[in-house]
């Protein structure tokens, strides 16, 4: 009770800032009476509701949304409009709804599957606004569809190159974060220019994605390895290993890795399994390209520096701070998310990595500073994001951005390439870590959030 009480003394100060439950908040909780009772012997309004209810999950889903979440809310969908029994199911690429109806009726489902296209966090957050408008019983089962069709077929807010741009924003950004050179930043910029519009060519042209990731990955290294060997005389430090790391950021921020473990870690086995397949397979072909990048190196006579795996990143705290928020706001403007939600990534960024330079600096290691750092941004993110009504996946992904393991990846690569397999092996272990450890920091922070919502609540 003492501890209940002190929790409640503690969220007061949300509700008198105005913090609203989100859709997400609304999807966990129980489902409010629905505008207008379905009639379960109807089949079409039936099938109606449960389509409506796939479509904004298969949204959600293909947007980078977790298992977990996408369930809720489409569930929370189907019950506000009469159908409280509905059950969904994900299992990775599929969504499946299906209610169960009265006595000599047989049940009705729907299955729909879910094509990843570009992410666009403007859709996500039209979808939620609009589950925020359904769950408050505001909207017909026709009204809602009408809205969802509209979002679906609405166009990006901004253009490919303004969205490059971003990519090109991170690129630099993790570069200074890791101790670069102003330059060295520029040159960064200049790579994932290339490598973005190369992707962009060879899937115009339908190339499968793991070798348009393979075609990335020797892209960035090969700049990094012909940038140290053209200026590594003229007085100008080049550290490939940071403008690898910044690339391989870059190629691997929409994929799924930290998304497959919190599907694991909320209770979605399956899913997090096909996520997990398909990261290691498109981050192999990241590592194939910078592998036939280091071998043609070394076939034309030059060697890299050698790699010091106990260098993690040199930057000053303060730089590194503000480095991460360019690069978490990079990434939102590539995500095509509002000018709103990507001034909230970069405060989520640069608070997370405040945490993260003090957790370092009190003797931690960079995964003990990962899980709070990751923590910390799940936390504030989605009390910021529902003080702004935007969903917290838009904030909490791209501040997470900033530090997923390019560098641990690339250093464990160029051990294993090197026969250096200990050291290898160690540092993707290091890389792995870092990912587990960020994405329970971001489950466990959204779910204080939540709670913290739901205190502030409950004490008005």
């Amino acid at each position: 009770m003492e501890t209940r009480d002190a929790l409640s003394r503690f969220t007061r100060p949300l509700a008198w800032l105005g913090v609203r439950k989100s859709a997400m908040d609304l999807a966990v909780e129980p489902p409010l009476s629905p505008m207008a009772p379905v009639d379960l012997d109807d089949d079409g309004a039936v099938t109606d509701v449960l389509n409506l209810a796939l479509e904004i999950g298969g949204i959600l889903l293909s947007s980078g949304e977790g298992a977990a979440d996408t369930v809720a809310q489409a569930e929370s969908v189907a019950a506000a409009f009469g159908l409280p029994g509905a059950t969904v199911e994900v299992t990775f690429t599929s969504l499946t709804i299906g209610v169960n109806r009265r006595r000599g009726r047989p049940p009705l489902s729907v299955i729909r599957v879910v094509n990843y296209r570009t992410v666009d966090m403007t859709r996500v957050t039209r979808v939620a606004r609009l589950i925020d408008l359904i769950v408050r019983r505001q909207l017909t089962v026709d009204q809602a569809t009408a809205e969802v069709e509209k979002i679906i077929e609405s166009p990006h807010p901004h253009s490919f190159r303004v969205a490059v741009l971003g990519w090109a924003m991170l690129g630099c950004a993790v570069v200074i974060q890791l101790g670069g050179t102003p330059l060295a930043g520029l040159l960064s910029m200049v790579s994932t220019f290339a490598l973005m519009y190369a992707n962009r060519f060879l899937d115009g042209m339908r190339l499968p994605t793991f070798f348009q990731q393979v075609v990335g990955g020797f892209i960035a290294t090969a700049w990094a390895l012909a940038a140290f060997v053209l200026v590594a005389g003229a007085f100008i430090e080049i550290r490939p290993s940071q403008l690898v790391a910044a690339g391989i950021i870059v190629l691997l921020a929409g994929l799924t890795l930290v998304g497959s473990i919190e599907d694991a870690i909320t209770g979605f086995p399956v899913t997090s399994a096909g996520r997990g397949v398909e990261t290691l397979i498109l981050t192999g072909g990241v590592l194939g390209g910078i592998t036939i990048a280091l071998a043609l190196f070394g076939r034309l006579g030059f060697s890299p520096p050698p790699i010091d795996p106990a260098i993690q990143g040199d930057a000053a705290v303060h730089v590194a701070i503000l480095a991460a928020g360019v690069g978490a706001a990079g990434f939102a403007v590539a995500s095509y998310a509002t000018v709103r939600a990507t001034l909230l990534a970069a405060s989520v960024g640069a608070l997370g990595m405040s945490i993260y330079q003090a957790v370092l600096g009190a003797g931690f290691d960079i995964v003990v500073g990962s899980a709070l750092a990751a923590c910390a941004m799940g936390l504030v993110g989605g009390i910021l994001a529902r003080i702004a009504t935007v969903p917290p996946l838009v904030v909490t992904i791209a501040g997470i951005t900033p530090f997923l393991p390019g560098l641990s990846v690339y250093r464990g690569l160029s051990a294993l390439t090197s026969d250096q397999t200990g050291v290898g092996l160690g540092l993707m272990f290091t890389a792995l870590a870092i990912a587990l450890a960020l994405a329970a920091g971001i489950v466990f922070g959204e779910w204080m959030a939540r709670n913290l919502r739901r205190s502030a609540a409950a004490d008005q």
